[in-house]
């Protein structure tokens, strides 16, 4: 009898240990996006084509269980390997490396993921073919430590894929809130911490749905006595039937001397048959120098199938260097052809 009530335990216990597994089995998700680049730009470079391949793939991971309490635990681990014309350029590294703790009082997330401003603002960018501006904004923006901060109205300095500590309170009606913290470091010369406070309304009138968008952080000098810097962030996302347009203006302190300002507006509308097209015109500038630059994007997206997309997008951008000193004026375009496949 005792033989029998130990194996029946052990059974049990068995039993426990698979279920537990299951609860914390990953869910693996990825994607890819293959671009090729063509430039025609305003600065003449012997010898170059101007025309390049990149690829851009990540691997991600989520491990997640839920406690008798009602907490859902879980971890994130995202492998990013970009390529860029040839296989010495590429790198493999990780993109986000994360863990969350979800219940009634909201979501903790402590690791490396964005901050809440990237979370919760909003630029026109995101009408258009995938970072086409944010990634890939190079020479519409000036070269070299004179160019100007960014090329979309978002958050510009903000809380990126870094070790940080960020709390989204759950959702009041339409109103989302969340505040991250980013420690820079101990040393002498690393006390540029930064503070994110991120928020978001959704609402609805009629057939329009929209949202408000708010952020800013306010980062510390980076040494003792330094002056802190600050960037800020608002836009307005609305959508009814097939249009949808966003608007966004953002402020962002270079320097304690320098700040640049973007605004950006666009239109997206979805034609049918797998067809959605979108508008962007974005400008910005600095506030000394006259440092400018003017970039009109237009962008068409089709849905092969599910799960594979391709990306058609132009931009028409005028860099004007002001007074600054090691750039040069800039006047061309870039246009981008993507395949993104998701699974």
């Amino acid at each position: 009898m005792r033989k029998l009530l130990l194996g029946t335990s052990a059974l049990a216990a068995a039993a426990t240990l698979s279920a537990n597994a299951v609860l914390a089995s990953p869910s693996i998700s990825g994607g890819m996006e293959w671009t090729y680049e063509s430039r025609d730009s305003g600065l003449n470079t012997a010898g170059a084509s101007e025309n390049d391949f990149s690829s851009d793939t990540n691997i991600k991971m989520t491990f997640e269980n839920k406690t008798d309490s009602g907490l859902t635990i879980g971890m994130v681990y995202d492998m990013e390997i970009t390529g860029d014309d040839d296989a010495t350029a590429d790198t493999t590294g990780v993109d986000e490396n994360y863990m969350y703790i979800k219940g009634g009082f909201g979501t903790i997330t402590l690791g490396m993921n964005d901050g809440a401003g990237d979370q919760l603002t909003r630029t026109a960018s995101d009408l258009v073919g995938p970072d086409a501006l944010s990634d890939n904004g190079g020479g519409m923006t000036g070269a070299g430590t004179d160019a100007l901060a960014d090329d979309n109205a978002d958050l510009v300095n903000d809380i990126g894929d870094e070790n940080n500590i960020t709390y989204m309170l759950p959702a009041m009606g339409g109103l989302s809130l969340g505040v991250s913290f980013a420690d820079k470091g101990d040393t002498s010369g690393a006390n540029a911490d930064e503070t994110v406070v991120g928020a978001k309304y959704a609402f609805t009138s009629g057939n329009v749905k929209g949202s408000l968008h708010y952020g800013n952080n306010s980062i510390s000098g980076a040494t003792a006595g330094a002056g802190g810097m600050n960037s800020t962030s608002m836009g307005i996302d609305v959508a009814s039937g097939p249009f949808r347009a966003v608007m966004a203006k953002a402020k962002s302190d270079v320097t304690t001397a320098i700040t640049t300002e973007i605004t950006d507006y666009g239109v997206q509308y979805n034609v049918g048959n797998g067809i959605t097209l979108a508008l962007v015109g974005t400008q910005v500038e600095e506030n000394t120098g006259g440092e400018t630059s003017d970039i009109t994007t237009f962008s068409v997206k089709y849905n092969v199938a599910s799960g594979l997309d391709a990306y058609l997008t132009y931009h028409d951008y005028d860099y004007e260097d002001g007074t600054t000193a090691t750039a040069a004026d800039n006047d061309g375009s870039v246009t981008f052809i993507t395949v993104k496949a998701t699974f």
